[in-house]
């Protein structure tokens, strides 16, 4: 959808040898950047499974989040922690994105950018859990900045970390419509997308730890449907199914394996980029295990699970689908039309596929957008505890509720109205959606990486014999390597706009995460001036 509007208000057209960049990623910035979401709740969701402890006298309750003492630490297992970043990474972010990148980079470029991000991944892991071992328990992960960049920047991160779970909900509700739409064209969209409201708003309110069984249930089968992809996918280009033999034909066309070279390569890494962020908020789950192997293992483990279900699902994808294709004429990539994994079993001529992989879209649309109000609320209530927000919207002193009405009920309202503004603007209200949670994506790492070069070298964050703490052994090489990630990254945004020419959509597509940041920044240094913002 988003990218039909998109392209309509840019006016480019483009050959299919050459990738049409804006219009997609129009769509696929908001598409594919939201995928902390799965992985936080199971943090988030602390406040609950550790409200026994509490009233069995052998925790205590921190500002933020409800935290037993170190002794009695609730923890993830690794496979826990593996599960539920791994189906945070290959839900519809993979499935309907992971062919896109091969329009941009060929099957090489596609490759070898997933490669590329899941390093920069396994880095930004390794500085997420040295920092966080050197925050108090009582500090959240999205607060971490306002310990190590100063009050101002990290207030204007957090409230930035905010309005992304906002504009997730937005986006889970308007996407569950489109994938209904799939098999019901003639009702309007809005009707889906206010029922999906309110179902997750339900949800929420009776009891959010449904969410866990039912989401480890879907990674389950997710990860089934991607391993059925790669076996499907391999017997498809060696002649065993399908109506011919493909072997290495897309990796020896004119333009080689890799389209557009480097230039290819950091188009397609945006997309791969969005598939795995919010993968690192495993490696806070791994700082909760008293072992000091679990933690040095499992963002090797993660990596390593993404790179042999990611890696060969995307090479399998190239050796079938070319990146002069006539499916990347499509219209639109909202629902199973628009997933490589498709296009697969239906070159293997295995038809119903499209419905399979449509129903694990809505049903992680819903989840979706159940995580993202939850979690949206969560953040607010943890702002008014550190006095960052209004006192009204604190946690419920009572310990059975987690959430709080008027937190709950803010979320509610500033959800459908910036819903509102989508289905009055769409073209404009989608797109703008997605630039802010795109953006936002690359301003998170990138805070992450400069964070490690301040606790690292700061007196005040200097060891103190604690057994729980974590240093990272790639400290300054995997910072580094992240920023100069991330500057491509937001380099090849940039390209995008300077390929089609100027256009006011795209521009703000690309920049309006950025003005919010400033904009945020400007307004907490004001809000601390005044003494209005003290943590």
């Amino acid at each position: 959808m988003a990218s039909e509007r998109a392209s309509q208000s840019s006016g480019a057209s483009t050959p299919t040898h050459e990738p049409a960049m804006p219009p997609i990623a129009a769509h696929h910035g908001a598409h594919i950047a939201h995928q902390a979401k799965r992985q936080a709740l199971h943090w988030f969701t602390l406040r609950r499974s550790t409200s026994s402890l509490e009233q069995m006298g052998v925790g205590e309750k921190k500002r933020g989040l409800v935290l037993v003492s170190q002794k009695h630490t609730p923890v993830f297992p690794v496979w826990r922690i593996v599960l539920v970043t791994v189906g945070g990474s290959i839900n519809s972010s993979f499935l309907i994105a992971g062919g896109i990148t091969i329009m941009f980079g060929g099957p090489g470029g596609a490759l070898i950018s997933y490669i590329l991000s899941i390093i920069v991944l396994y880095t930004v892991m390794t500085s997420l859990m040295e920092v966080g071992s050197r925050m108090p328990a009582s500090v959240p992960y999205y607060m971490y900045g306002t310990r190590v960049l100063g009050q101002t920047v990290g207030v204007a991160l957090a409230w930035s970390y905010w309005l992304v779970w906002i504009a997730l909900l937005v986006y889970e509700m308007v996407a569950g419509g489109f994938i209904i739409q799939f098999w019901l064209p003639s009702v309007d969209r809005a009707v889906w997308c206010l029922l999906l409201f309110l179902s997750c708003v339900t949800i929420v309110i009776v009891d959010s730890r449904l969410y866990s069984p039912i989401e480890s249930t879907l990674t389950l089968f997710t990860i089934a449907a991607l391993v059925a992809g790669i076996i499907v996918g391999s017997l498809t280009a060696a002649g065993k199914l399908g109506d011919r033999k493909r072997g290495f034909e897309t990796w020896q066309t004119d333009d080689g394996p890799v389209l557009n070279g480097i230039v290819g390569v950091i188009g397609a890494s945006i997309f791969a980029n969005f598939s795995v962020q919010g993968a690192e908020a495993g490696a806070i789950m791994a700082l909760k295990s008293p072992s000091r192997y679990s933690r040095r293992m499992t963002p090797i483990v993660i990596c390593s699970v993404l790179a042999v279900l990611l890696l060969p699902s995307i090479f399998v994808t190239g050796l079938i689908l070319s990146y002069s294709d006539p499916w990347f004429d499509k219209d639109t990539f909202d629902s199973a039309d628009g997933s490589s994994l498709t296009y697969v079993f239906e070159a293997a001529k295995i038809m119903p596929a499209a419905h399979v992989i449509n129903t694990i879209l809505l049903i992680s649309a819903i989840l979706d957008c159940c995580v993202s109000l939850y979690i949206a609320t969560t953040i607010i209530q943890d702002l008014a505890d550190h006095k960052l927000a209004p006192s009204i919207l604190q946690s419920p002193k009572d310990r059975d509720h987690a959430l709080s009405p008027y937190s709950l009920g803010l979320c509610c309202m500033v959800g459908l109205g910036v819903w509102a503004l989508t289905y009055i603007r769409e073209t404009g209200g989608f797109v703008l959606l997605g630039g802010v949670i795109g953006i936002s994506g690359v301003i998170m790492w990138s805070s992450v990486s400069i964070m490690h070069f301040v606790v690292r070298w700061s007196k005040r964050f200097r060891h103190k014999g604690d057994e729980n703490e974590y240093r990272s052994w790639l400290f300054p090489v995997g910072p580094l390597v992240c920023l100069v990630f991330e500057l491509g990254v937001l380099t090849g945004l940039f390209y995008i706009l300077a390929w089609v020419g100027f256009d006011i959509n795209i521009f703000l597509f690309e920049t309006l995460g950025l003005f919010i940041f400033i904009a945020l920044i400007i307004i907490a240094a004001v809000a601390q001036h005044f003494g209005y913002c003290q943590c």
